[in-house]
């Protein structure tokens, strides 16, 4: 999973060729549903494209304004994310909408869209389903953070959490280290038993359900927090010395599935250290308790990958990896899908 500094310079290896009839007009407005975005997706090519996505925005080669979100009163959160990266063709904003309460009935508790545009004439292109890609960039932005924060000697995958991400960070963990036990925990049993036995299917090694989140947190060496949780999830002494936590979940300033005790014993690196003392409760809450400040974000992910060397881990380090989602992920990954399908 290491890459050159090449790769980060060339932002427009796989540019949108914009689609025009003989008369020179834009076609219509391409559709490009969640099934597309799954065949066009591999893990190798996501984490390259997250891997771009996070260095060009460490060089300040993007256009990202701050995410701008808000809550309906009795209703859903939605979030706006716009960004365009230096060298594309296109301009995407994604909108997604969060609500909890729909996981207790038969709609997803998370839901997004990807508006893609002509940067130039500023014209529609295409309506990419942001679901699955959301899912698979976000855990191949986990992979990099895990690739680089944790231990090789890696035993015990845990997930708290049984929804898209959840799938989607099993398979990127099961890449990024040699897992031998997947531990799983949702406080709804039939969700622990659904999740188990469909990623049985798809994990070369034993998934179990386990009857606590804090169970999970005390027998895993890599734990991925995947919820929407609005209260820490475990108790933050019951996370063992040594272990990597990705924290891609809860992301409202009233949300968080991290408690104070475990921010303060980790060494923390965020996506974008402006979103995360903005947006994330995870961070903001022990910010506004006195409890941590600022200079406890020791990186964010663009400049680890640039400069390794910038964390030094010791052995009993706790290490998090909090992330809330990047406009300019989104435009590097939808621009990538997009070029594929006008090209065929």
């Amino acid at each position: 999973m290491t890459g050159t500094s090449n790769e980060y310079e060339d932002s427009a290896r796989n540019p949108v060729k914009l689609p025009t009839n003989a008369s020179g007009v834009l076609k219509s407005v391409r559709s490009i549903s969640e099934e597309d975005v799954d065949r066009t997706l591999t893990f190798q090519k996501s984490v390259q494209l997250a891997r771009r996505a996070y260095a060009l925005r460490a060089k300040k080669k993007v256009l990202e304004p701050l995410r701008t979100w808000f809550t309906v009163r009795g209703g859903a959160s939605f979030y706006f994310m716009p960004a365009h990266v230096s060298g594309l063709d296109t301009v995407s904003v994604k909108v997604v909408s969060v609500n909890p309460r729909n996981r207790n009935g038969s709609l997803p508790s998370t839901s997004a869209t990807i508006y893609v545009f002509d940067s130039k004439t500023g014209s529609e292109l295409a309506r990419v389903a942001g679901d699955n890609l959301t899912a698979i960039r976000t855990a191949a932005s986990s992979a990099l953070a895990t690739d680089l924060l944790a231990f090789r000697e890696t035993n015990s995958l845990g997930i708290i959490g049984t929804g898209k991400q959840a799938y989607a960070h099993l398979l990127a963990m099961l890449e990024a280290r040699n897992i031998s036990q997947v531990l799983v925990y949702s406080p709804s049993k039939a969700h622990r038993q659904r999740f188990v036995r469909k990623a049985s299917q798809i994990s070369p090694v034993p998934v179990y359900a386990e009857r606590s989140a804090e169970e999970v947190a005390r027998r895993s060496h890599v734990l991925v927090l995947a919820t929407s949780s609005r209260v820490p999830l475990f108790r933050g002494g019951a996370v063992r010395l040594g272990t990597h936590v990705n924290a891609i979940g809860a992301a409202l300033p009233s949300s968080r599935e991290m408690d104070t005790v475990l921010l303060k014993r980790s060494i923390l690196v965020v996506d974008s250290l402006e979103q995360a003392v903005a947006t994330y409760g995870d961070i903001m809450i022990p910010l506004k308790e006195g409890a941590i400040t600022k200079s406890h974000v020791k990186a964010e992910l663009g400049e680890l990958l640039l400069d390794p060397s910038i964390i030094k881990r010791r052995r009993n380090d706790i290490t998090v990896f909090k992330a809330g989602g990047l406009g300019v992920l989104d435009a590097v990954f939808a621009d990538y899908v997009v070029s594929q399908f006008w090209r065929s």
